[in-house]
């Protein structure tokens, strides 16, 4: 125990060596030297100082943090049914890494809660899905950003619950979060360029856009959209996109996002984990 101390004693004073090749080797090193270092590096870390031994161990801690966080997604993606739920506030805890989950998950099983109380034993599809836009759009205020998509706050669920703003997809996230705890059979829609949900199946088929205030759409109107849009359309547009799907999608976001900012280390985590496990 002596000797592995005096190691990890020798590789965090290498941290402070003017040779940034050195520098590396200690934080590779000590990255991959198991669990017992991080609580040493944390120390470190919270040190009232800026010095360069300092600095490198919040590196070192922020990459085990998002080297954490792809193995949260790989052990999700490693399941038969992707919960994409889950995978929304995983995905957020890049950004937040304190994030309270509970908090908010309570919060949208009080939203869920809410709504169910809306909905008579015989609405109609059409007055259900207006029941749960009415809770939503108007009486919790949600709403679309209309100019600034470049905004991580408009991707990351916490954020979008905490300041009532989102995207086209994160609207719609929260919207399926809330249908899957009434069983309404809500599926996303990877609509090009505005992500949409749908309703139903066959000629009861409808959808719905939680970016415009819960809209309801019918196929030609879908069609109209995209066609005001510059794109031609395929009714495979308008396919259920699964989990995973949708997933692959709020990363595709956040890559564009982090690109706009120049975030590199979170784009390289966000490529690691579309890369290796979304796409397996």
């Amino acid at each position: 125990m002596h000797e592995l101390d005096s190691k990890v004693n020798a590789l965090i004073t290498l941290l402070g060596d003017e040779n940034p090749d050195v520098r590396k080797i200690a934080r590779d090193k000590l990255l991959n030297s198991g669990d017992h270092v991080f609580p040493v590096l944390r120390s470190i870390a919270d040190i009232d100082s800026e010095g360069r031994i300092r600095i490198e161990a919040r590196i070192i801690l922020e990459e085990n943090r998002l080297q954490r966080l792809t193995a949260q997604f790989k052990t999700l993606n490693d399941t038969e049914e992707l919960d994409l739920e889950q995978a929304a506030f995983i995905l957020a805890q890049i950004e937040y890494p304190e994030l309270d989950v509970k908090h908010y998950v309570n919060i949208i099983d009080e939203f869920a809660e809410d709504v169910d109380k809306k909905l008579l034993h015989n609405c109609s599809p059409l007055e259900k899905i207006e029941k749960i836009s009415q809770y939503l759009f108007t009486e919790r205020g949600f709403k679309g950003s209309l100019g600034s998509y470049y905004d991580p706050e408009n991707s990351f669920i916490n954020r979008v619950l905490d300041r009532l703003v989102g995207i086209p997809i994160s609207l719609s996230a929260i919207y399926l979060f809330i249908a899957s705890r009434l069983d309404l059979p809500i599926d996303g829609v990877g609509f090009p360029g505005h992500f949409l949900l749908k309703y139903g199946e066959d000629s009861n088929l409808f959808f719905i856009d939680a970016f415009n205030s819960g809209q309801i759409l019918t196929r030609d109107d879908c069609e109209v959209f995209l066609n005001k849009m510059g794109y031609r359309f395929h009714d495979f547009y308008l396919h259920r996109a699964t989990a995973r799907d949708i997933l692959s999608r709020m990363i595709r976001n956040l890559v564009l996002v982090y690109l706009e900012n120049n975030q590199s280390k979170k784009i390289a985590t966000l490529e690691r984990i579309f890369n290796n496990f979304i796409m397996d």
